[in-house]
């Protein structure tokens, strides 16, 4: 049993009081009215898009050069080169391939030690490279790396940003769970069903139970109008968030353009999206913050709108009954006046946003997506999408939520496996086989290789859906070593069919990452407590900031998010805005960029370090930023540099050049 802090208990909240149709829905009403008549079943006359239909077990292609490929995964690659009578590049060195896997796996450079040892290793490459991939797969900054990328898919923020931009205080605890998730490899399926049903999941002890409740958080993260009159409108904009979340991220279809009419692209009727609304109708959103209708006194952020983690295996989840001593609440720092220096809230172990049964109700189709104009309520579930298996039955005291996560995690499912592995894919080799990651559906991009993608979704599935064992294949075959260089002039000069790896530049979290890393300042450990302040409002103690800023040492991924309020270095490096979903990352190239590693003073301070680090040694400088050996003529000039303007600058210089930026 985990003991608890006692507290205060409070009285529930008042009545959800109306109000007049808000000018979403009228936008949403007079879209409608613009755009052409079309109907559901119109759509399904057409020929079954590819990604509704079963995945398939395709043959092994057969290839001209059997002696080239090492894995099924290259076949397939292979025999579509053939077949444009085109071939694969040579391999990258060593060098460049340590580096390349270095930072795909754990967003950081490989030491000097492991670069000499598999530069040096006698065994055969495939063997020598299948020892470093598996000591990164092993390695905690694994999860740290693939977290972000799932992060950027599921909105992550550590606020809930638009009018009243209140902290989300125990957000934190959804991204440390998505980091421990993949460290412990734990199954995609299961990685799934506690996104959307942690907690009404089976759990052999306590310990399970809590954490698989905290995966709910996600679909506490959306950004809402906490300042929204009607109550109503904000439980359906919240229900439509947690719609648009669950299908793009899980499915690639993006199912909440049904909210106010019948989807114009796919065949989802608006009948459909009420039968999945009713399942988080039914749900009950915790995520520490209180809609201004629904308020109990404690202000817009309100720990009687958390999740209080159950002590024992079979205990009822829901919000606290009663609240520990200390700051929680937006009304305990109104109580402290106006004091001196940062207010910080205070930690309870038992509390994370979440998701919770509510009361199971069907809900009623929004005429328009007007919130006070309803007919009939499908039943929860009952979607009529016929490409697409039927949900299980849902019991009528039930949300449907647990029915729902079965449904998407089932290996029958024809989209599940294969959106993930495509996202697996888009990250090692810089673009999916779908290149339209976060859309399978109709308007998205047809795959590259159709047979390939099927393949490893099979594969996937078959081997217990471990994301890592994925990655694993995917990076120990011919096509991930290849090297980077050809002719732009080649006949796939945009390399669809994959005759050679592509370059990929450095996203903001590796590159500020290994500033600190080489200067040996990085802090490896995770930030203890709430690391996010204010309460939504004005002045010093209303304004929500995070506590940590870009020039302290933790990772990147452990900075907080203020949605409306992210530093200018992440927007710089192209962080994508916290309130979207974002499954594949914008790739600009402006000036600000190159200013960066000019002018700026941490970078300035970051390189004074390395340069003292490693007594301003031009040829120790070069291993230390680049990975290599410098030439003759490149040592030549660096010295000349550094005599004349400092080793500081000599860094600042590697720091700023397209091999540091890159991953080749």
């Amino acid at each position: 049993m985990i003991s608890k802090t006692n507290g205060l208990s409070r009285q529930p909240a008042r009545a959800r009081p109306p109000r007049a149709w808000t000018w979403y829905a009228a936008a949403c009403l007079w879209t409608t009215l613009l755009a052409p008549a079309t109907h559901a079943a119109e759509k399904y006359e057409n020929p079954t898009p590819w990604s509704y239909k079963r995945v398939t077990r395709y043959p092994i292609p057969p290839v001209r050069d059997a002696a080239w490929p090492k894995d099924d995964i290259v076949r397939f690659i292979l025999a579509r080169l053939e077949k444009e009578n085109l071939h694969p590049i040579g391999d990258a060195p060593r060098l460049t391939l340590i580096r390349r896997a270095s930072f795909d796996l754990r967003g950081l450079p490989p030491t000097q030690e492991e670069i000499e040892r598999f530069v040096r290793d006698a065994a055969p490459d495939d063997v020598a490279f299948a020892k470093v991939v598996d000591s990164f797969l092993q390695s905690e900054r694994f999860g740290e790396r693939w977290a972000r990328h799932w992060l950027d898919v599921v909105r992550y923020a550590d606020s809930v940003g638009r009018v009243w931009n209140a902290p989300f205080l125990y957000a934190w605890r959804y991204r440390d769970w998505v980091i421990d998730s993949l460290n412990t490899d734990k199954p995609y399926n299961r990685f799934v069903a506690e996104q959307i049903a942690g907690d009404l999941l089976p759990a052999k002890t306590v310990i399970q139970r809590r954490d698989q409740i905290v995966g709910t958080g996600m679909l506490a993260l959306g950004s809402m109008n906490l300042q929204e009159g009607s109550y109503e409108q904000f439980v359906l904009d919240q229900v439509d968030d947690q719609i648009d979340v669950t299908s793009r991220a899980f499915m690639g279809l993006t199912l909440s353009c049904a909210r106010c009419h019948d989807h114009k692209t796919e065949p989802v009727s608006q009948k459909d999206y009420y039968a999945l609304a009713g399942i988080f109708y039914s749900s009950r959103t915790l995520p520490g913050q209180a809609n201004r209708s629904d308020m109990n006194g404690s202000g817009y952020v309100d720990p009687e709108m958390l999740v209080d983690l159950p002590t024992e295996l079979n205990e009822k989840v829901g919000p606290p009954t009663q609240l520990p001593e200390g700051i929680h609440s937006m009304d305990d720092i109104r109580l402290l006046g106006n004091p001196k220096g940062t207010i910080r809230y205070d930690m309870d172990p038992h509390f994370c946003m979440g998701v919770v049964e509510g009361k199971a109700q069907d809900c009623e189709l929004a005429v328009g997506g007007d919130p006070f104009d309803r007919k009939g309520a499908p039943d929860r579930g009952k979607m009529g999408m016929p490409l697409l298996p039927p949900l299980p039955h849902i019991p009528p005291k039930s949300s449907g939520r647990l029915e729902l996560a079965q449904w998407m995690a089932s290996p029958t499912h024809p989209l599940t496996a294969r959106v993930m592995v495509n996202r697996l894919w888009q990250h090692l080799f810089g673009e999916g086989i779908v290149r339209t990651v976060d859309d399978f559906g109709i308007t998205g991009s047809d795959p590259t290789h159709p047979e390939l993608l099927d393949h490893l979704a099979v594969r996937f599935i078959e081997n217990g859906w471990s994301v890592k064992k994925m990655i694993r294949s995917m990076m120990l075959s011919r096509t991930y070593r290849l090297a980077t260089t050809g002719d732009v002039n080649h006949v796939d000069a945009g390399n669809k069919l994959r005759w050679r790896m592509n370059p990929k530049r450095l996203e903001l979290e590796p590159l500020r990452d290994t500033l600190l890393d080489l200067a040996g300042q990085l802090k490896l450990e995770r930030p203890e407590g709430i690391q996010v302040a204010g309460t939504g409002g004005k002045g010093n103690h209303g304004r929500t900031r995070g506590l940590l800023s870009v020039e302290e040492g933790y990772r990147t991924i452990y900075l907080p998010v203020v949605r409306d309020n992210v530093p200018e270095l992440f927007s710089t490096f192209d962080f994508p805005g916290p309130t979207q979903i974002k499954g594949q990352r914008d790739v600009t190239t402006v000036a600000p960029q190159a200013l960066f590693f000019m002018n700026n003073e941490l970078v300035a301070e970051l390189a004074a370090a390395v340069a003292e680090k490693n007594g301003k040694n031009v040829k120790d400088l070069y291993r230390t930023v680049l990975g290599r050996e410098p030439s003759m003529e490149e040592t030549h000039d660096a010295e000349e540099l550094a005599r004349e303007l400092g080793a500081e600058t000599l860094v600042q210089s590697l720091l700023g050049t397209a091999e540091f930026r890159y991953v080749f």
